[in-house]
């Protein structure tokens, strides 16, 4: 571009009317003071609402703690003991001192539960199955789902299964001086996993609070309507354990519509080798790497050791075993 002649007047273009702007109607201009205003409101909001929401959970929330794990490990263990060595509380190591009697033992249409005072609140511990094998190849086969109340879709038998429990346990409960409004743990290995979180669901509706809930190697509950419910319910109170290759974690197959629960705390080989915590739901870096199912079949073992403990009928005393 030539140059213009010094003696030429420099003529200065007229710039047209500043346009005032308001947020949200912007014009599409670089020079709109309001977009970078809106911008800077938008971060103070989201920065206040997880403000908010840190200040309100924090009171609600627990982290993972590794001595939690091994006790409640041990007390779901004990939930496949006999109704006579749960309620003299005499079930070998499985039977902490720290838990005090009564002992309330409620029987189901195929498994029990026990319910206690353990550490200031009540503690629910729910049996699985003793059949893992058959249990496994019955969860590939038996896929139902069922709407279940506004929570989204739970597997059948699980739901039927708390159902048989519910009054029982419930009932126990306010016998123990813990009725709705009072503080409640829950445990539950396998199967019991499953169904102890569809009881979490369920005793919050009734006025509980689950001040936090374990699960060792349980099976999909339900579909993910229901995973999002209960994540959002129980966020950092809940965490489900996993194990190496135990093949109960995957079933029933996500290609019927099952989803797992989030907040899962992997343990690839003996608890003193560590753990890895995956937030979210069938993360492939926890126990979704070992996805091949009869493979894992080999490894049941892998499904009655959790926390280094025995949370199957072994290790009950010998006697008193179901």
């Amino acid at each position: 571009m030539d140059s213009a002649p010094l003696e030429t007047e420099l003529v200065v273009p007229e710039r047209p009317p500043r346009r005032r702007c308001r947020c949200f109607q912007c014009p599409p201009c670089n020079s709109c003071r309001c977009r970078v205003a809106l911008a800077a409101g938008l971060l103070l909001f989201c920065a206040l609402v997880g403000l908010i929401t840190a200040w309100v959970i924090r009171p609600n929330s627990v982290e993972y703690s590794e001595d939690t794990a091994v006790r409640l490990a041990q007390l779901a263990g004990a939930a496949y003991c006999s109704r006579a060595a749960l309620e003299a509380w005499t079930c070998g190591s499985k039977c902490l001192t720290s838990v005090s009697k009564p002992v309330k033992v409620c029987q189901g249409e195929t498994t029990q539960a026990f319910v206690a005072r353990w550490e200031g609140d009540a503690l629910i511990s729910f049996e699985g199955t003793k059949s893992y094998l058959s249990m496994v190849q019955d969860l590939r086969i038996w896929k139902n789902l069922t709407d279940w109340k506004s929570h989204g879709k739970v597997h059948e038998g699980f739901l039927i299964e708390w159902e048989s429990l519910r009054r029982c346990v419930k009932d126990a409960l306010t016998s123990l001086s813990s009725p709705a409004g009072s503080h409640i743990k829950v445990t539950g290995h396998s199967l019991g996993g499953a169904v102890g979180v569809i009881a979490m669901v369920d005793l919050v509706s009734e006025g509980w609070l689950v001040r936090e809930g374990y699960t060792f190697g349980m099976p999909r509950p339900g579909d993910a309507a229901f995973a999002r419910t209960f994540d959002g319910m129980f966020f950092r109170r809940f965490y489900r354990v996993t194990h190496h290759m135990d093949p109960v974690p995957h079933v029933p197959p996500e290609e019927m519509g099952f989803q797992h629960l989030a907040s899962e705390v992997f343990y690839d080989a003996d608890v003193k080798r560590g753990f890895v915590r995956c937030p979210r739901a069938e993360d492939e870096r926890c126990a979704g790497k070992y996805w091949d199912v009869p493979h894992d079949l080999l490894h049941i073992s892998d499904h009655k050791d959790y926390m280094d403990q025995d949370t199957g009928s072994e290790g009950c005393e010998a006697q008193r075993c179901r």
